[in-house]
């Protein structure tokens, strides 16, 4: 029986990394994703063929990734295995993207009528506090 590389090494980074070994549920979900973003599962397919909720097959691709797992995901089609570095770098992009479009709505909402309001609320307390 010919080996198969289940182990990379490229410059002295091994993957997968030993340290981030799998639970047996990630292991199940992460084998469910197909390679290919056009190919890719709904969060809800993932919880019903494990019989798990939405939520936590999220909680799960969330754990995955953090333990450098290359998941995408595309927001009206599910997640997906990167089949080469063109996906993943269209992933990053958009996710980066995504992520300065919510950064600019914190930001905003930081100076909001309500904002200043509970800036306001919160210095009078520090005051009262302090002249105690």
């Amino acid at each position: 029986m010919e080996s198969v590389q289940t182990v990379f090494d490229f410059d002295g980074l091994t993957f997968p990394n030993p340290e981030s070994t799998l639970t047996k549920i990630e292991t199940k979900c992460y084998d469910l994703m197909p390679i290919g973003k056009e190919k890719a599962v709904s969060a809800e397919y993932l919880a019903k063929t494990l019989d798990l909720s939405v939520r936590a097959v999220i909680d799960i691709v969330r754990r995955l990734r953090l333990k450098h797992c290359d998941i995408g995901s595309l927001r009206d089609a599910g997640y997906y295995r990167f089949k080469d570095p063109h996906e993943y770098l269209e992933y990053m992009a958009r996710t980066e993207k995504e992520q300065a479009r919510r950064f600019q709505v914190l930001n905003a909402m930081r100076h909001t009528p309500m904002a200043q309001l509970v800036t306001a609320n919160l210095n009078n307390l520090s005051k009262e506090r302090l002249n105690k």
